[in-house]
């Protein structure tokens, strides 16, 4: 791996795998044995402090992806609990940064630096979207009532914070951070796994509690997009993990070969064991290219998705290919606690399941690759990618899946009060858009908001005005039109159940709190719009 590093990235992995030789490799023998604590593990990589390198600023240094990854494999190489338990302190910090602000979870985040954090998704039934039966009731303050199970829950009972995915009402999912003090959230008794016995996991209750709306995580029905993202994430994390196990199997296999003697000469100069040596050096080093691959597209903010997922596939499936090799190789002094294979052999079988069984993960990839699976692309940028996008084509699905032709009222109050609101900002300024805009509303019963440069037009005033100078509006649905999306506007309409923007620039920050993106005109929009209700 060293030829893909910088001179600085390399120095951190010089630095870190003789941390991990020897000062986590010795603990961590203790640790499989019951002789230490996961807690006391994750203490060592505090002292190290590892967890701020997955932190944003100001709270952590905000290391790169990759770099991130090259710690996870390095930490793997000498305690693969504790490499776990720090990819899931990464993984939902990656989560906060990229779908809150840095001050709505500062809490979090601070305690990041000394506790683990935890994601919390999957469901005795399952983990898959329709297995969610967690609640998420809303009350009468505009706070949320959380009720259900999770399991599985890596960090479990030690974490500060847990992201939870829950469903409404309404079926729309939703991720929540909730502290590990508050009131009706208990940890039950600690899951135990086969092969990562050292990791803390426990099945979480969630009994009536009460969260309030800062703790929402991203926007109304960002929950599926976001656990896709910490999925993904996840993925190329776990393929570190996989190539920390493969590195230190090849590491065991070189020095066991020299010292061995087979005859009257040493066993790595035998023409077999270099054949074997060499499947193994040609598989560990696919690992490494298809995670580091997968960790810069992360960098690079491209469409990440599938290398993650064949990251994952392959450096799983590697890892545990190469531990079974390497015991046949060394024969029956691999069963002993002189080489720790078994206990390599048990976490990289573990870690096969870590993101999704092998077959759920490979389908995927397959379905990717015949052009059949429709996930919109999924980037590592500042979530733009949320917003879905549509085209004027799927406009009719639009009005269809908002009901917006159900439940039109005759009269509409004000925008305080409306169900439903057409918000106009300086793109919809021109006389011709406005009246469609207007008819626009009327079909479906909404009320006229704007931003405040249309304050200033004659059929306009400052009651319709959202934003921090003006109205903080709640509506089941909003759609903006030619709003850029300033945050004085964004904090007065982000209690929006949905929301539909539409602005010709593809970067516009509007997009960022979107779940639906229209790049275009408006006048194309909208025409495109009361062409679908007709």
């Amino acid at each position: 791996m060293d030829e893909n590093l910088t001179a600085e990235q390399r120095d951190l992995w010089q630095h870190l795998t003789t941390f991990s030789q020897e000062k986590l490799a010795p603990f961590d023998a203790q640790l499989s044995q019951g002789q230490q604590t996961s807690a006391e593990a994750y203490q060592l990589l505090v002292n190290e402090g590892l967890p701020e390198l997955g932190l944003a600023k100001p709270f952590g240094s905000e290391a790169s992806f990759s770099e991130q990854i090259l710690v996870l494999a390095a930490i793997a190489q000498g305690s693969v609990s504790a490499a776990v338990m720090l990819a899931s302190t990464w993984t939902a910090a990656a989560a906060l940064s990229l779908y809150g602000k840095p001050a709505q979870f500062a809490e979090t985040l601070q305690a990041a630096k000394q506790k683990p954090l935890a994601i919390a998704m999957t469901e005795p039934d399952g983990g898959g979207r329709e297995a969610i039966q967690c609640s998420a009731s809303k009350q009468a303050d505009e706070s949320w009532s959380l009720t259900g199970d999770k399991t599985l829950v890596v960090n479990g009972g030690q974490a500060a914070a847990y992201i939870v995915l829950a469903k409404t009402l309404r079926e729309n999912r939703l991720q929540f951070v909730v502290s590990a003090g508050q009131a009706g959230l208990r940890a039950l008794q600690p899951v135990h796994l086969a092969g990562l016995p050292a990791v803390p996991m426990a099945t979480l209750r969630l009994n009536g509690v009460q969260v309030s709306k800062t703790q929402l995580l991203g926007y109304q029905d960002q929950g599926v997009t976001i656990a896709r993202h910490i999925n993904a994430l996840a993925r190329v994390m776990s393929a570190a993990i996989s190539v920390g196990i493969g590195q230190r199997t090849m590491a065991i296999v070189k020095r066991y070969t020299r010292e061995r003697v087979l005859g009257k000469s040493l066993l790595n100069m035998d023409a077999v064991v270099q054949l074997q040596a060499g499947e193994l050096a040609t598989k560990l080093r696919t690992s490494e290219l298809l995670t580091w691959d997968a960790a810069q597209q992360v960098d690079q903010k491209r469409d990440f998705e599938t290398a993650a997922t064949m990251a994952a596939v392959t450096s799983s499936q590697n890892g545990v290919s190469m531990v079974q090799q390497a015991s046949q190789l060394m024969g029956g002094i691999s069963t002993t606690r002189t080489l720790p294979l078994t206990q390599l052999m048990a976490e990289a079988q573990a870690i096969t399941l870590a993101t999704g069984t092998l077959t759920q993960l490979t389908r995927k990839i397959g379905r990717q690759a015949l052009g059949v699976d429709h996930w919109d692309p999924l980037t590592a940028d500042q979530p733009v990618a949320v917003a879905k996008r549509i085209q004027i084509g799927s406009l009719h699905q639009v009005v269809k899946t908002l009901r917006l032709t159900e439940e039109v009222p005759v009269t509409v109050g004000a925008i305080k009060n409306a169900k439903r609101i057409v918000a106009l900002g300086q793109g919809a300024m021109e006389p011709a858009t406005l009246l469609q805009a207007q008819q626009l509303a009327k079909w479906i019963g909404a009320a006229i908001a704007v931003t405040q440069p249309l304050t200033k037009l004659e059929q306009f005033s400052v009651e319709q005005l959202i934003g921090i100078d003006g109205a903080t509006v709640t509506p089941e649905v909003i759609i903006n039109i030619g709003i850029s999306g300033a945050e004085q506007y964004v904090l007065g309409m982000a209690g929006a159940q949905h929301i539909l923007s539409v602005n010709p620039d593809e970067k516009a920050p509007i997009f960022k709190v979107s779940q639906q993106a229209f790049v275009g005109t408006a006048t194309d929009f909208l025409t495109g719009m009361i062409a679908a209700l007709n």
